[in-house]
């Protein structure tokens, strides 16, 4: 049997403790999130669902079912945080297993109805939080209010603004895209439905559009005092194509290998060519300035390894790294921002005839290793 009784509500001690600790959190973060430095703000929409669960009071059986939520959001990123804030329409369906009586329609008789259906029809406004944890993962809090006119999640009519909260964590498929693609998923509980404890695991895949704040412009670092002074510089940009390392990574692979094995190979035959080689790690501007500066040192100094590793004298091959700071091109696009993710080879030399040699060399290689 299946029965409510409306006369004992549920404790809410409990309720006003989590809430009062969720609005400290969000007060305490507040202040350090207005000096964060915003880089990105996007819009979305998405599809979400899941299952519902429900533990009435003592004496009623618990109750499984599902919901489902089409939301629109925007969020807005910091260097470490992740603010989101949206609505939409929320659905859920219970069946309830047992019996409820009712009055019949002649004195002094009942009526009964099996396999109740309970559903609950709502407008949806949420606001979450969450820490970049690295990589494409992301996890905090998310807090949803269900407003509409059937929000007890049962028989019983009630209009009262019910409020869920719980755990939220999201992975974002790609950050360097046009088009961003993320999935997600929270386990969120009540605050305030009557005589039962409702708990919505929910999953969702959203799809939205990002504007990025600018790369700031950063003047070129000064020259190393130990810099020889040349005649001549000569540049070979090995973009995306000829050194394409993994996402994050700055281990050489692929075609690269051996084409920098062969270059360093030549090198140790002809060091008469250049007086010195300095290899630039580049990459775009997506993600934090620190990290990039360090893995575009890392990869500079992955690609050095390699040539140092064929016989090329190891004082004359220098790696740095510059990120983001030096843009072949502004970053409106995916290809864009793949041609700022590049490695340079530069050459000291002291004529044509050096510059040219090199050239014929690089060239070679290009089309014997990538068709070029």
């Amino acid at each position: 049997m299946d029965r409510l009784n409306l006369t004992t509500p549920r404790p809410r001690s409990r309720n006003k403790a989590m809430w009062a600790l969720v609005l400290a959190t969000f007060a305490l973060r507040a202040q350090p999130a207005l000096a964060d430095r915003i880089e990105e703000a996007s819009v979305f929409g998405e599809i979400a669902g899941g299952t519902t669960h429900i533990v009435p009071k003592k004496g009623e059986t618990s109750k499984n079912g599902y919901h489902l939520l089409l939301t629109g959001f925007a969020e807005i990123a910091s260097t470490d945080w992740v603010y989101q804030a949206g609505g939409g329409l929320f659905y859920s369906r219970i069946y309830s297993s047992g019996e409820k009586e009712y009055p019949g329609s002649q004195t002094n008789t009942v009526k009964k109805q099996k396999n109740l259906r309970i559903e609950t029809r709502a407008g949806e406004a949420e606001l979450a939080m969450r820490y970049k944890l690295g990589g494409f993962w992301e996890a905090g809090l998310i807090g949803r209010a269900l407003f509409g006119s059937s929000l007890s999640f049962s028989q019983d009519k009630d209009e009262t603004t019910k409020f869920f909260i719980g755990p939220h964590v999201v992975y974002r498929f790609s950050k360097d895209a046009d088009w961003l693609k993320r999935a997600d998923i929270s386990l969120t509980t009540d605050s305030n439905v009557p005589h039962r404890r409702v708990y919505l695991l929910t999953g969702g895949f959203a799809i939205g559009k990002s504007y990025r704040r600018p790369a700031e412009e950063v003047a070129p670092a000064p020259a190393p005092l130990s810099t020889p002074v040349v005649e001549d510089r000569y540049e070979e940009v090995l973009a995306d194509k000829i050194i394409n390392f993994p996402s994050g990574s700055s281990k050489v692979q692929g075609a690269a290998l051996p084409f920098l094995q062969e270059l360093g190979v030549f090198l140790k035959a002809n060091p008469d060519l250049y007086k010195e080689i300095i290899v630039e790690g580049h990459t775009d501007a997506n993600g934090k300035l620190a990290y990039n500066i360090k893995l575009s040192k890392d990869r500079a100094a992955a690609v050095r390894k390699v040539l140092t590793g064929e016989g090329v004298e190891s004082s004359r091959v220098k790696a740095e790294g510059f990120g983001p700071t030096r843009p072949l091109v502004k970053e409106d696009s995916a290809d864009a921002r793949a041609t700022n993710r590049r490695v340079v080879m530069a050459f000291n030399v002291t004529g044509n005839d050096q510059r040219n040699s090199l050239s014929t060399k690089i060239k070679e290689l290009r089309k014997k290793y990538f068709n070029e």
